[in-house]
């Protein structure tokens, strides 16, 4: 009965639906290819990934080697061409120490893995010259945690409520497919995609305010101005600052993000929370720094950077700048998805509109009753009226339960999703037909009905669970093997499959005996 109930919303107008209980509220979603949509290939930048890592591991090593006891480099360098950092020291006589401190930097690349595949690969090259370069089993973990991270941030920015039936898998290497359906307006999409949202908290550094700074805001491309472990960065409303480029307090430490007015004046601001770990780090790096300032840099820019006049140590506050109410509720919304590990480059657009979806569900309407119409006459003609009701009644609880199914579950219906359904119309009879020839065979050996009808019951279960076993084993493989239509496909299939067995063993039998019952016959119209 609650299968029916489930089922029901898909045939009732929005405003009924709208006033049953939450959960009779739920209807089948229809994919891309149904009710249109947008569906795009991206590809991911990953040759930038694997650049910052490398600046990643310069600034790491550049940190270790400035903390260790009278260990001096001449140089640290990005050799760009080699993928490596190469790195020089002042004297030949610490190179036993230097190689034993970058051979320490090197972690597992999984902790929890019994592999003993590292981070980074030491090579000396000399006495004073070591060369440290990524090792591809590093290479291939930073590449599959930027898809993965890239598909989370896609997710939370595209449909932050959660209530659309998006498709987004990873398309071999660096690639990820998205397909959205009921898409209306694809540039704001594309507008998502490529905004970063990078956002940091640099400490400016004294020389900001020195010749140099004024000459890299005249001139950006100077950069052999800027001091070591320093960044420059333009600021939003022109000139520029030269920061700290190594800081913990990021973009990933905010813990939620929301538009908002300031408390004094009355303009659009984002509020920002951090998370526990980051607002004790915020609180120290405030503590120790009360009259220095601290840049908010967002992709790239600096919005603000105000004077610390005292510890912050609640772990909130708020980003000021060139707002507008709506660039606030953007940036709030880009904040909270997090941002994207790389860019994304659209390598295929498509755009599928509704008439062709129409078009495909009325087609599988079509085919739907035409299969359905043949299968219910080929079991009046095989079993007779009386048993090919019975089987035609099973049929259609069938078809009303995969639907149910499909709308409690929340599972999006597609083309594939049809042809699954439809090749269920003819599966879900097999059952029957193993049933009602074992009952005609017992019949045939002079069973009374009742005896007949249970032992056809009884022993044909094993040949249909086995049957209907393996070929759920298939569908739930083709599930966790493919993406999807191949998935949307298997859903069906796999819904039918148990609803098959289910009407054939349970509901074909409750009529059966209803009807025996009743009638209580001598023999078996069958």
């Amino acid at each position: 009965m609650l299968g029916f109930f489930f089922a029901l919303p898909n045939a009732l107008p929005a405003d009924t639906r709208a006033k049953m209980p939450g959960m009779f509220q739920r209807t089948i979603n229809l994919g891309l290819d149904l009710q249109g949509g947008a569906h795009m290939l991206l590809e991911v930048d990953l040759t930038s990934v694997l650049e910052q890592a490398l600046e990643n591991e310069k600034e790491t090593i550049r940190q270790e080697f400035r903390e260790a006891d009278r260990l001096r480099t001449e140089t640290i360098r990005v050799d760009s061409e080699n993928d490596a950092v190469i790195v020089r020291l002042r004297d030949a006589a610490d190179s036993d120490r230097a190689f034993a401190l970058l051979r320490d930097l090197s972690k597992p690349v999984d902790p929890t893995s019994i592999s003993q595949d590292k981070t980074t690969r030491v090579e000396k090259l000399s006495e004073k010259d070591f060369r440290v370069t990524i090792t591809e089993a590093n290479i291939a973990d930073i590449q599959k945690r930027t898809i993965a991270q890239s598909m989370n941030v896609l997710r939370r920015r595209i449909d932050p409520q959660g209530t659309t039936e998006m498709t987004i898998a990873p398309e071999g290497d660096d690639r990820i497919l998205l397909q959205i359906p009921g898409a209306k307006n694809v540039d704001d999409i594309k507008s998502v995609i490529n905004k970063t949202a990078n956002l940091s908290f640099n400490m400016v550094r004294k020389e900001s305010n020195n010749e140099a700074a004024m000459e890299l805001a005249r001139r950006p491309g100077s950069l052999s101005k800027v001091p070591p472990g320093a960044a420059f960065y333009p600021e939003e409303q022109g000139g520029g600052l030269i920061v700290e480029r190594r800081t913990k307090i990021t973009g990933e430490c905010l813990k939620t993000s929301s538009e908002g007015l300031h408390p004094e004046g009355n303009y659009p601001i984002v509020n920002f929370t951090f998370n526990i770990r980051c607002a004790r780090l915020f609180g120290d790096l405030t503590q120790k720094n009360i009259g220095q300032r601290f840049a908010v840099v967002l992709d790239g820019v600096i919005i603000t950077a105000p004077r610390i006049n005292g510890a912050i140590t609640g772990g909130s506050g708020f980003i000021e700048g060139s707002f507008t109410l709506e660039s606030a509720r953007e940036l709030s919304l880009l904040l909270n998805a997090g941002a994207l590990p790389a860019k994304l480059v659209i390598v295929e657009e498509r755009t599928v509109g509704p008439g062709l979806g129409q078009d495909s569900i009325n087609a599988g309407k079509i085919a739907s009753m035409i299969g359905l119409a043949g299968v219910g006459l080929f079991m009046w003609l095989s079993y007779g009226l009386r048993f090919g009701t019975i089987a035609n009644i099973a049929l259609t609880t069938n078809i009303i339960l995969i639907a149910g199914a499909l709308s409690l579950m929340g599972s999006t219906l597609t083309l594939p999703g049809i042809a699954g359904i439809i090749l269920t119309i003819g599966m879900a009879v097999d059952a029957n037909v193993l049933i009602f020839e074992r009952i005609r065979e017992e019949a045939h050996l002079g069973r009374p009905p009742v005896n007949a009808i249970e032992t056809g019951y009884r022993r044909s279960l094993a040949p249909i669970l086995d049957a209907n076993i393996t070929t759920l084993i298939a569908a739930v493989t083709l599930y966790f093997v493919g993406s999807g239509p191949v998935r949307g496909f298997a859903v069906t299939l796999a819904i039918g499959i148990v609803m098959s067995v289910f009407t054939a063993v349970v509901v074909a039998r409750l009529i059966t005996a209803t009807w025996l019952r009743r009638k209580r016959p001598k023999t078996l119209p069958i």
